[in-house]
């Protein structure tokens, strides 16, 4: 009994992390949408750095245990973790050239 609840609340807090970055991503989106000059600040390095501390706790968690849902939630970790800083990188190419 104990193994299941402890299943479900250790699934919990990535998919907490998940929607985080998913709002922290839609931000993001919208500042790329609109036509002014990037100004994303600090907030534009959140989604990295949660996208990391999910990575890291999913891979703790995970074991030999191979869940499906784990494997969404790392697949888009990784891409929560490359896009901003791709983004971030874009942005002072355009401004340098």
């Amino acid at each position: 009994m104990l193994d299941i609840t402890m299943k479900k609340v250790s699934i919990l807090i990535p998919l907490i992390l998940f929607a985080i970055n998913l709002l922290f991503s839609a931000f993001l989106i919208e500042e790329l949408i609109d036509a002014s000059d990037p100004n994303y600040g600090v907030t534009g390095f959140f989604t990295p750095i949660i996208g990391l501390m999910s990575l890291i706790y999913i891979r703790k968690l995970e074991g030999k245990n191979r869940i499906l849902l784990l494997r969404f939630f790392q697949l888009f970790n990784l891409v929560f973790i490359i896009f901003p800083i791709a983004v971030f990188i874009y942005g002072i190419l355009i401004m340098v050239g």
